[in-house]
């Protein structure tokens, strides 16, 4: 068991700094919030990397270095609050948490280090040094839970602060990170409730604890990084799209007042599509024939048969249409060669991936992956 524990962690461990090299090797530019959420994996990493060090005995022979550890945990929760209010853009005080976190983490240090060195020259026992521990492990606790809970508030009570990127996200899947991380906390407590007790040894008291953030290290790795990358990627293409909206004009259509009293039909399809070019109205997911047919003041059923004669496909195809052009775009460019291909995709008018890749490889013949591929 102790061997699984073992190479759960470290594998944990590893995933984390590969997680990070990965990082920073595919993006060009390295935002802040990318920055503080691989921090956060980085910190994480680290005292999983130290403990697995130490219990495997790979630390020197030495007895100062044998009782010493670097307090990398006090950075782990800052980093994610840090990344959660940078990317919900909502408060600028983050540096204030953060250099509070390093003076924390500074003083543990010291302290840890001043303690060490006074047991390993015989001043005092080495019952003291575990009764550090034990009051670094509850401060550094209890200053981890304030931040927890600060961010708790942030996601489920202070919820219309998060206006503007709930267009581009649902914040489910940092819902899911905050029980993830609820749950090390509980582990957390767990231990410390070992340790006082002494009803488990160290270090097998920490190994849920540990186990819990290996866990943590992994969905981050995976669902964390992956939506959050596609969110960012939306929201800068988002303004890259509506400003070739704003240089081509903001004409077009304001009320058609009734298809059937035109004469020509041909005209009024092409005011039609005048008007969904102009507003840029294929890029809104939720478009449909009763929503347009609304906008520009017909009936369903004439806008139904105008789509279906000058199009030659049904009304869902006709604007799909247009989402693949703007893809094609965005996919050719190679500005552009670093947005995920799911990120385009949505912020083009589709819903879904399998929506994207199914219109573009039925208007194109081609994935977007191909596509992308032939053109960069």
């Amino acid at each position: 068991m102790t061997a699984v524990f073992n190479f759960l962690m470290i594998a944990g461990a590893i995933q984390g700094f590969l997680f990070n090299i990965a990082t920073f090797f595919s993006r060009k530019k390295i935002e802040k919030t990318v920055l503080f959420l691989n921090l956060f994996v980085f910190f994480l990493s680290l005292n999983n990397l130290q403990s697995w060090l130490i219990d495997k005995g790979f630390v020197s022979s030495h007895a100062y270095w044998q009782s010493f550890t670097i307090p990398w945990y006090v950075l782990i929760v800052p980093m994610y609050y840090a990344f959660l209010i940078s990317y919900l853009e909502i408060e600028r005080k983050r540096w204030t948490f953060i250099l509070m976190s390093v003076g924390i983490f500074l003083i543990e240090f010291l302290t840890r280090s001043w303690i060490t060195y006074l047991v390993y020259d015989g001043v005092w026992e080495s019952k003291r040094l575990a009764t550090y521990n034990i009051m670094e492990d509850m401060l550094t606790l209890s200053y981890s839970l304030f931040l927890y809970f600060k961010a708790y508030r942030i996601l489920y009570i202070y919820q219309g602060l998060q206006s503007p990127i709930l267009s581009f996200d649902n914040l489910n899947w940092l819902k899911r990170f905050m029980a993830l991380g609820g749950l090390v906390f509980v582990l957390w407590i767990l231990a410390i409730f070992l340790n006082l007790t002494e009803w488990v040894e160290q270090p097998y008291s920490f190994y849920p604890l540990r186990l819990g953030s290996s866990i943590l290290i992994y969905w981050v790795g995976y669902q964390a990084f992956f939506r959050y990358v596609v969110v960012k990627d939306r929201i800068l293409l988002r303004g890259v799209i509506r400003d070739n909206r704003a240089k081509s004009g903001k004409g077009g259509v304001n009320q058609l007042q009734n298809l059937e009293d035109i004469q020509k039909k041909a005209n009024a399809f092409k005011e039609v599509q005048t008007y969904i070019l102009t507003e840029q109205r294929y890029l809104d997911p939720f478009l449909s024939l009763e929503n347009l047919s609304r906008e520009i003041g017909t009936s369903t059923s004439s806008l139904s048969k105008l789509v279906n004669a000058y199009s030659k496909g049904n009304f869902s195809d006709y604007i799909n249409t247009f989402r693949v052009e703007e893809a094609k775009k965005l996919l050719s460019h190679p500005d552009y060669g670093a947005y995920t291909i799911v990120a385009i995709g949505l912020e083009c008018g589709f819903n879904s991936k399998s929506t994207f890749y199914s219109a573009f490889k039925k208007f194109t013949g081609k994935t977007p992956t191909q596509f992308r591929a032939e053109h960069s």
